[in-house]
Parts: C-alpha cells; sequence; structure tokens
C-alpha cells in the first residue's frame, strides 16, 4: 500500500457506505456510492510525501490541516471536514486528479451520501453550509483540482466566507477543472466568494479555470478584472439548471485606473452578469482593452462606480446592457434581495469617454441604464 499520513495517524476503523437521498436534484445525488471506506483522522501537518487512496475516507475535525510538501490524492478518495481548514503553503502541493467516474470530494463530515454515517450519529445531524472553512491557497505553486468536488465549504473566518481562497499572488498558479463548488455558506457584507480569485487571478494561461460548475452558492466567483472566463464553466446545477446562485454574476476585482500592462479581455459570458464593486469610476488605461460583447450585461454596485474609456480603450456592443446591480429585469436579481429594492437614475455614475486631454463627455445611450450621467 502507498505511504499514507503515518504521521497524522490518529485512529482507524471500517465503516460500511451508504448513499441517502436529497430533495436538492444536485448531480451528486446520482453517484455510486463508495464502498468500504476505512476512516483515517488526520491533522496537523503534512511535511513528506503522502498519497490518500480510494476506499479510504480522511476526517479532518476541528483542527487545520497544514500541507507543506506534496500531498497526491488518488480518484474516488473522500475527504470529510468540520470546523477546520486545508491550507497549503509554499512548500506544497495537492495533486488532487479525479476522473469522471470516481471523483474526489471535499465535504462536511455530516455529509452521510459519502462513505457514510462517518461522525456516527445517524440522523441526528445533516450537512450544511458552512460545516468547515476552506481550501486556502497559501503561497501553494501549481495545484492541481480535477474532478473535484467541494461541498458545504465557506464556514466564516476572518470576516470572510470562501470555499476556496487564492491567498497569494504565487498562488494563482493553479489547475481547477471538472470541478463542483456548490453548498457554499454565505456570509453577507463580508468578503463572502464561493470561489474567491481576486486580483491574483488575472491570466488564464496561469489560472486554468475550466469545466467547473458552481451552483448553490452566494457570490459564486471573484477574480481580477482582466481574468479571461472560459465559456465552459457554469453557474447552475448542471443535472437542475434552475438551481444556481443566490447573487449569481461574475464579481470583478476591479479598482482605480485598470490594465497598465496593456491587457486585454473580452467580456462575453452571457448566462451571469459581470458585477463591478468599484467605488469609483474605473478608468481603463489606453493601452489596455475592454471588449464587452452582444448579449452581456454589466452592473454596477455603487453610486459612485462607472467605467471610463480612454481613446477607445472600452468597446461596448450596443447589444450590451450596462446597468444598476438592483436592475432584476436584466440579469436576474444579482443582490439576491428579491423585490426589495428597485433601480432608479443615479444608482451608477456612468460611462465615460475621454482623450486624456480637454475632451470627456458622458455616452448616453439605450442599452445604459439608471446611471446618473
Amino acid at each position: 500500500m502507498k505511504k499514507l499520513l503515518i504521521l497524522l495517524f490518529a485512529g482507524l476503523y471500517f465503516t460500511a457506505c451508504t448513499s441517502t437521498d436529497d430533495e436538492g436534484g444536485m448531480p451528486e445525488d446520482q453517484e455510486e456510492p463508495v464502498a468500504n471506506c476505512d476512516v483515517i483522522e488526520v491533522s496537523g501537518t503534512i511535511n513528506e510525501p503522502t498519497v490518500w487512496e480510494e476506499g479510504f475516507v480522511y476526517v479532518i475535525d476541528g483542527s487545520d490541516l497544514s500541507v507543506r510538501s506534496v500531498l497526491t490524492i488518488e480518484p474516488g478518495a473522500i475527504i470529510k471536514i468540520r470546523n477546520a481548514s486545508i491550507s497549503i503553503y509554499e512548500e506544497g502541493k495537492i495533486l488532487a486528479e479525479g476522473t469522471p467516474d470516481k471523483r474526489i470530494v471535499f465535504t462536511s463530515l455530516a455529509d452521510d451520501r459519502y462513505c457514510g454515517d462517518t461522525n456516527g450519529d445517524g440522523d441526528a445531524t445533516q450537512a450544511e453550509k458552512g460545516d468547515w472553512v476552506n481550501l486556502d491557497l497559501h503561497g501553494t505553486i501549481g495545484s492541481v483540482f480535477k474532478y473535484v468536488d467541494i461541498f458545504y465549504a465557506g464556514q466564516p473566518s476572518g470576516g470572510n466566507s470562501q470555499a476556496v481562497n487564492i491567498d497569494w499572488a504565487q498562488s494563482a498558479a493553479f489547475t481547477f477543472d471538472n470541478c463542483r463548488i456548490a453548498h457554499t455558506y454565505y456570509n453577507f457584507g463580508s468578503s463572502s466568494y464561493a470561489f474567491y480569485g481576486g486580483s491574483y487571478m488575472k491570466d488564464a494561461s496561469v489560472s486554468k479555470f475550466t469545466n467547473n460548475a458552481l451552483y448553490d452558492n452566494g457570490r459564486p466567483i471573484y477574480f481580477n478584472t482582466f481574468y479571461q472566463l472560459h465559456p465552459s464553466n457554469l453557474f447552475h446545477n448542471p443535472e437542475n439548471p434552475a438551481i444556481t446562485n443566490s447573487h449569481n454574476g461574475i464579481f470583478l476585482s476591479i479598482w482605480g485606473s485598470e490594465g497598465n500592462n496593456g491587457q486585454s479581455v473580452n467580456w462575453d459570458n452571457t448566462e451571469v452578469p459581470y458585477v463591478s464593486n468599484s467605488p469609483s469610476v474605473t478608468q481603463v488605461h489606453s493601452s489596455a482593452t475592454i471588449n464587452i460583447k452582444p448579449g452581456v450585461i454589466v452592473k454596477f454596485i455603487n453610486s459612485g462606480s462607472g467605467i471610463q474609456s480612454y481613446n477607445g480603450s472600452v468597446n461596448l456592443d450596443p447589444g450590451a446592457i450596462l446597468t444598476s446591480y438592483k436592475d432584476d429585469t436584466h440579469g436576474g436579481d444579482t443582490n439576491g434581495d428579491g423585490n426589495t429594492s428597485l433601480p432608479v437614475t443615479g444608482d451608477w455614475e456612468g460611462f465615460r469617454f475621454t482623450d486624456g486631454g480637454t475632451g470627456s463627455y458622458w455616452i448616453n445611450g439605450p442599452n445604459i441604464l439608471y446611471a446618473a450621467n
């Protein structure tokens, strides 16, 4: 047998796996249960190359796990977590490469659908959003997650709620492919995103995020203005498209003057709106380009927010819409408040053009809605 986490070994026992039904219509409910799982409780630090294998459920309960070497997780392995996080540091990485038939699962200790009643309490507890903290990419370079499910994370930590957190610039060198990130706790008013890429997630050739599904979260994802999101990513449950996210949008790390290194991006996702949380008008540098494609909706949260084109650095297609965050008619209820708020003129500043000199004016049109100018 390949080397297991002997240094972290705290207990080993056998449990038969069962599958319980859930009414959420989630694709994970349709999977075959993993049989004959032995349980290994782990905590502390992985500081030498380690393999987690199929047929085991690895339990992280109440004590954070630090990964400071290479942790290889084989297809079919199950990881259950309660009140803890997994932090992957500079000298470590996780290589979790499942397959379509043998997905790797990170989930709640109370989730009996995978390897049965691991916490031994029968039906006394059910998996809930926020049962564990997150996967924290904290300096790691080159971690890989393929055919991986990340369920029931987002327990508040430092005021933030995330299932995946890209914590350092170098940790933006990652691969997430064919993953499902779902049931993340949403902490209103915080830096709460199921996948937090932040300003570091800006180059799609470095931050490889493809074929993923984000659903039953609050705000699904947050990344740099110039990150080119691959069209294979979904913002709904593939098995039940009615299950989306409560604040379904692509949230942008967009502040001040943007794109001074000649970046170019197409905002071309039409499933959900792009959302700017900038407190002021974003000034797109003359060497940069943002192309807002047909059918795209861009929403602005703050009254002082907007976007400025410097000699054509922002190309707005006539079929795209710029509007208020409160506008449920276009792009749905992105702010997640039902009918509590309604859009009004002045909800955001507007779309401005400048030539860098004396020529500056606000652009108007039927596709620019609820702007002050």
